[in-house]
């Protein structure tokens, strides 16, 4: 083993108290954080000494210590023992207390205590905490959770996201309000079909699609982070003759194995992943050739709507065209190498929606969309958050859009949406 990797083993052993463990297996990958930020993490995987029965291939005993490194900040961000089980020799708190384990959260992170993350919640046998800033939440929430034993023995630790620094948060008043941003507002409001399970059919509701939107309402920001990458195309997929041929269908690499050498010289540290114009062209074309194979009567049907650059391949993500979405929306995957740009593999989850194929479609809606807005005005909330802007990169404040409730587009009702 390299000696900088024997070092950190050593060095956990030592902070955790696992002088009655081995390690068994070990690993380097490199990793993104929720900035889009690559580092390597060094994973550690330690048996406590105490087994004696044969131990199934790929699985980890009880009591097992999971360890990941993070190398490039040199810090822990995640310990776990498993099922709660701990050989370990050291009693990391004695007191069980809030304080006592924000201090320990400190002194590994190098973190401030109600500066930089709060008490959030009390778990049985644990505490969270998450960062704010003044008092607002942030997305990504920087939560860190750590859970003992009734001795006091540590028995997980994860530091789930990365903490904000002081230069990367725009600190702005909150003055935003749903009259100056109504067009957005309104194009946030969606005619979404809902399937109702015990009638058989599908249900026309108006439901507003989360989002963040910055101060100076010129924008949003997608609610879930994943989308935040993703490059919007939505061009319908036609082709006049079908295409003869299978598409390659290989075992896409979705972890991204390093060695030492890789991760101690910062190899690809500061390379971003995006998708190029020359790519998204060329992801059009090659789109279309799959469609033309697998699925070759359905020209018109499909568009191709975003695209997103990952470690190891680009993900072409292709949906149905309709006017109207449903609240699960059938996809096709394409899965292409970014430096050939040849298929690596697809996938169809149409089999998954099999089960709807009995559903009576969804009603044509008699409320218009203005009138299902004016409706539902009342209901929306604008809340503020800090977001990390990918545009900017920084944490800047902007208001959750959101609404609990919908519109029946055919009664026009106010309804929950957590009946659907």
């Amino acid at each position: 083993m390299d000696a900088r990797l024997q070092s950190i083993v050593e060095k956990c052993k030592k902070k955790f108290g696992l002088s009655a463990y081995e390690l068994e297996s070990h690993s380097i990958h490199k990793e993104r954080n929720n900035k889009g930020e690559a580092y390597y993490k060094f994973n550690m995987e330690f048996f406590p000494n105490v087994l004696t029965e044969q131990i199934e291939e790929d699985v980890n005993p009880d009591g097992t210590a999971v360890i990941e490194y993070n190398l490039q900040q040199d810090l822990v961000e995640t310990v776990i023992f498993v099922n709660g089980k701990t050989y370990s020799t050291k009693t990391h708190f004695t007191e069980k207390t809030a304080e006592e384990i924000a201090a320990w959260v400190e002194i590994e992170t190098g973190l401030t205590y109600q500066t930089d993350f709060k008490l959030s919640e009390v778990l049985e046998g644990g505490y969270q905490f998450k960062s704010d800033i003044d008092g607002i939440d942030i997305t990504p929430s920087g939560m860190i959770e750590v859970e003992f034993d009734e001795s006091g023995k540590l028995t997980s630790y994860n530091l789930f996201d990365t903490i904000p620094t002081e230069a990367e948060i725009v600190k702005s008043e909150f003055t935003l309000t749903l009259e100056e941003i109504e067009p957005l507002v309104k194009k946030q409001l969606q005619l979404v079909n809902f399937p109702i399970e015990a009638e058989s059919r599908f249900a026309p509701v108006y439901a507003m699609e989360e989002v963040y939107v910055p101060m100076d309402g010129s924008r949003w920001i997608t609610y879930f982070e994943h989308e935040r990458s993703e490059v919007k195309v939505d061009e319908v997929l036609k082709w006049d003759v079908p295409l003869i041929g299978e598409p390659t269908r290989d075992q896409p690499d979705f972890v991204s194995e390093a060695s030492a050498e890789e991760a101690f010289g910062n190899v690809g540290v500061l390379e971003k992943l995006f998708v190029t114009d020359e790519q998204i062209e060329q992801c059009k074309v090659i789109v279309r050739d799959v469609l033309r194979m697998v699925l070759p009567k359905e020209s018109g049907m499909w568009k191709l709507a975003t695209l997103q650059r990952h470690e190891n391949f680009i993900e072409a993500v292709c949906q149905l065209n309709e006017e109207n979405s449903s609240f699960f929306n059938r996809k096709f995957v394409v899965l292409i190498n970014p430096q050939s740009m040849a298929v690596v593999n697809y996938l169809d989850n149409g089999q998954m929606f099999e089960i709807f194929d009995t559903f009576a479609p969804a009603e044509k809606a008699v409320v218009s969309h203005e009138d299902a807005f004016e409706k539902l005005l009342s209901y929306i909330s604008l809340d503020p958050v800090y977001v990390f802007d990918k545009v900017t990169g920084k944490y800047i404040l902007c208001g959750l859009l959101d609404a609990a409730e919908g519109i029946d587009a055919i009664t026009g009702e106010v309804v929950s949406l957590e009946d659907y």
